[in-house]
């Protein structure tokens, strides 16, 4: 089970690319498509910056007017699916 101090990346197979306020990921090994929302987008800037679960959520709370359980959950869940579908990786 991810915990918020998991460190995530983006895998090597995967491009990224800004379509307006969103992202669009690509997994070019198993043709997986992902389009993520501005805060999945805000999400993912940010943790290829920290790399660290825990420090993408800190730097979200201070941006986004939600309780820090839901956001911890949205984005674990968020997470979960993006490994799932080879999206992410453990760093």
């Amino acid at each position: 089970m991810l915990t918020r101090d998991a460190r995530l990346k983006i895998p090597e197979q995967v491009v990224t690319r800004q379509v307006g306020d969103e992202t669009v990921l690509l997994n070019l090994e198993s043709g997986t498509y992902f389009g993520l929302d501005p805060v999945g987008s805000r999400f993912l800037e940010l943790l290829q910056a920290e790399g660290a679960l825990a420090a993408v959520i800190a730097r979200m709370l201070e941006e986004f007017e939600v309780t820090e359980a839901q956001l911890e959950a949205d984005l674990l869940r968020l997470a979960d699916e993006m490994l799932a579908s080879s999206l992410l990786e453990p760093a």
